[in-house]
């Protein structure tokens, strides 16, 4: 057991513990994860533009109201500022709950994240007592095979992004 284990460690160190395998491995995660955050800033943007464009045409509707050019008692008023105010506070309250939701997302995880992650991990893979070893190997491989000659290791590249964020 221990042999397999230096084996699986040292295989995962040569393979996913070098800085520029491990960004590369990772590269497609960080540019989905990119564009996710992109599209969620435009959306937040579209809201927030949203509600302003609402409460711009509530003002100019006051405004309508205190110079006389609009009547107070019109019944179809009550109900285009009745929809104005609505339209104003679900884009406010979209545009709010969609920037928490971005920024629960967790660290970025950097180029200098990966290095530091990668030679910390490094480092530590081969320490005597195995903890560190075993977490990480968890961490990093989900499954592993062992046939008659041959180890396939197996594991989520979601899986491998996370574990840089949690160790920075």
């Amino acid at each position: 057991m221990e042999k397999l284990d230096n084996l699986v460690a040292g295989h995962l160190k040569e393979r996913l513990l070098d800085p520029k395998p491990l960004s590369e491995i990772l590269a497609s995660v960080l540019d989905c994860r990119r564009d996710r955050a992109e599209r969620r800033r435009g959306h937040i943007g579209e809201l927030n533009r949203r509600a302003a464009e609402a409460d711009a045409r509530f003002r100019r509707l006051y405004s309508a109201i205190e110079s006389g050019v609009a009547d107070l008692d019109d019944p179809a008023l009550k109900e285009r500022v009745a929809e104005l105010k609505a339209t104003r506070d679900q884009a406010q309250a979209d545009a709010q709950r969609a920037s928490q939701a971005a920024e629960g997302l967790g660290a970025t995880i950097t180029p200098a994240h990966v290095a530091a992650f990668a030679q910390e991990a490094g480092e530590r893979i081969r320490l005597p007592g195995g903890g560190y070893r075993r977490d990480l190997l968890r961490a990093l491989a989900q499954r592993g095979e062992v046939a008659e000659r041959k180890v396939r290791i197996m594991g989520s590249k979601g899986t491998l992004l996370r574990t840089p964020a949690q160790q920075a």
